[in-house]
């Protein structure tokens, strides 16, 4: 199993699925997600901070609030974990990002 796997599972799947396949018209798919794809050094920032604007995924427009996880106390490992996960299984990449990456885009989270 991924490291990040039991994290998403744990964190992110009751939202955006086990595949991450989203829920209809609330929740935004990250499999193959092109918004997401395309903004990945905002994830952590999302993570931690939350996102509340609307947001276009793969041509349809989704504008539901995304809460911040920092109450449940989501560290810099296992975001990376996550973020990682997230690369492989949704978004077809090989990039891997280190808990320093995680620091530095909280650093630049507007």
């Amino acid at each position: 199993m991924h490291p990040g796997q039991a994290g998403y599972k744990t964190n992110c799947a009751q939202c955006h699925g086990e595949n991450g396949e989203g829920i209809k018209s609330l929740v935004p798919p990250l499999n193959h997600a092109d918004f997401a794809a395309k903004n990945i050094d905002s994830i952590p920032c999302w993570l931690k901070f939350g996102l509340n604007h609307p947001i276009r995924v793969n041509d349809t427009v989704f504008d539901g609030t995304m809460y911040p996880f920092d109450t449940l106390r989501l560290d810099e490992v296992q975001i990376a974990n996550i973020v990682n996960f997230m690369n492989k299984e949704y978004f077809n990449s090989d990039r891997e990002v280190n808990p320093q990456w995680v620091r530095d885009q909280w650093k630049a989270c507007k």
